[in-house]
């Protein structure tokens, strides 16, 4: 595992909420993230130029770059949900790990009206 998915393991496990099953999550989410660094650096580095001129016109489009990094940081926050890294994400994990424990099976509610 690379460093950057060993601290998003490493927070999970302090969160409680680590399964070795999000381990493909994980890197894919780790793979977004360190693009987006790599990007926001190339961003800065262009002095956050947001437009670029297009042909010889006066026209103008939003850069390529702008456009990836914002397609990048909703895949993040969509990512970073689904692991429970966000506080909405966390709790909505929370809830659906509290209410797999809560179920009880038909079994268990029979034998709890006959008091056993």
């Amino acid at each position: 595992m690379k460093k950057l998915e060993l601290e998003i393991v490493e927070n999970m496990r302090a969160l409680n909420i680590y399964k070795p099953e999000f381990n493909i999550t994980i890197s894919i989410y780790a793979g977004l993230v360190e693009q987006y660094q790599m990007l926001e650096k190339e961003f800065k580095k262009s002095k956050f130029t947001v437009v670029e001129k297009t042909g010889y016109s006066d026209n103008t489009k939003k850069s390529p770059m702008v456009g990836t990094l914002e397609s990048l940081r909703k895949d993040i926050l969509a990512y970073s949900n689904a692991l429970g890294l966000t506080p909405s994400g966390l709790k909505k994990l929370n809830d659906e790990m509290n209410k797999d424990k809560k179920q009880v099976s038909k079994l268990e509610m029979a034998l709890n009206a006959f008091g056993t």
